[in-house]
């Protein structure tokens, strides 16, 4: 073989000898890189301070994040946690990435800023009053013939005042209901969940919905402080505040989300005279609560300004 194919030969089984490994030693790192991409997690804490209509705030969530994440390497955990645990939680330092509260939570105020979402709503209750007596006009609605759900979290009380019902009587939510099904009272004041106790009973109803209060809003706020979460947290934050968020299955109302209750039409549109606002301070709400006390209803109203 003539020396000059030699060479060629030669420095062809060189060139193999040192880029083979190498290609090797390339494919592995970057097999290893994949293998070992960890998957981003980001915590929201639901905290359901009033009743829904059915099924379950913090599963709503959790559906929407996972679909939505699915191909991001991104696992939102939805977590249902009570108001007290959140505040406990909030004053030891121990801090979710977003988190979906009601209105009257307070705790949160020193934890959001207008860098973030001071507060978005993405969905709401609402109060109305309800009679089993298909005919009426609600025009004799007193506090001695209505009782008051007196709800978990939430103020009906202050309702109540405003609707000139401060005197009458409360009981826990089933109890309510129970008592109006059964002819003790004409009239509940209930929200969107006495609804569908009633039609799970196929009982048939009179509904007015009260707009002189509302404080049955869910907001949300990221106060994420890791940078790397921030856009995801808002994609998804911008996601479940779309129009038509899908918060009708729920038995709840947002924009332009559909009523899946027809019963609720009546409720999805309401404005309302005193609307809870947030931030709430503990002492604020220590002040209307005072105010319904003392059955003081110019106090509430400037309280609610």
């Amino acid at each position: 073989m003539p020396k000059k194919k030699i060479a060629i030969l030669l420095f062809v089984i060189i060139a193999l000898i040192i880029t083979v490994p190498v290609l090797g030693v390339t494919v592995r790192k970057n097999g290893e890189n994949n293998k070992n991409q960890t998957m981003q997690s980001i915590v929201l804490w639901q905290i359901d301070g009033f009743e829904g209509g059915k099924g379950s705030r913090k599963q709503f969530l959790q559906d929407k994040a996972t679909a939505y994440f699915k191909k991001q390497r991104t696992y939102l955990n939805a977590v249902a946690i009570s108001a007290e645990a959140a505040r406990q939680n909030i004053a030891e330092g121990r801090l979710p990435d977003i988190i979906s509260y009601p209105s009257g939570f307070y705790g949160i105020e020193n934890c959001v800023n207008a860098k973030d979402f001071f507060y978005v709503n993405w969905c709401r209750g609402g109060y109305c009053l309800l009679s089993v007596d298909t005919s009426s006009d609600f025009s004799d609605v007193s506090a001695e013939n209505t009782v008051i759900n007196s709800g978990k979290d939430n103020l009906p009380a202050v309702a109540a005042a405003l609707c000139g019902l401060s005197d009458a009587s409360y009981e826990p939510p089933t109890n309510a209901y129970l008592k109006l099904i059964s002819g003790k009272y004409k009239y509940l004041l209930g929200t969107q969940r006495d609804v569908f106790r009633l039609k799970t009973r196929n009982v048939s109803f009179a509904i007015k919905p009260v707009t002189q209060f509302n404080d049955l809003y869910q907001n949300i706020s990221i106060i994420t402080k890791d940078a790397s979460k921030y856009q995801k947290c808002r994609d998804f934050v911008d996601l479940i505040t779309a129009n038509d968020n899908g918060v009708g299955k729920l038995g709840l109302f947002y924009k332009d989300a559909k009523c899946e209750t027809e019963e609720l039409n009546e409720m999805r549109l309401c404005t309302f005279d005193y609307p809870l606002s947030f931030p709430c301070s503990e002492n604020f709400i220590g002040q209307l609560k005072t105010a319904v006390k003392n059955k003081d209803v110019n106090m509430i109203k400037n309280l609610l300004k």
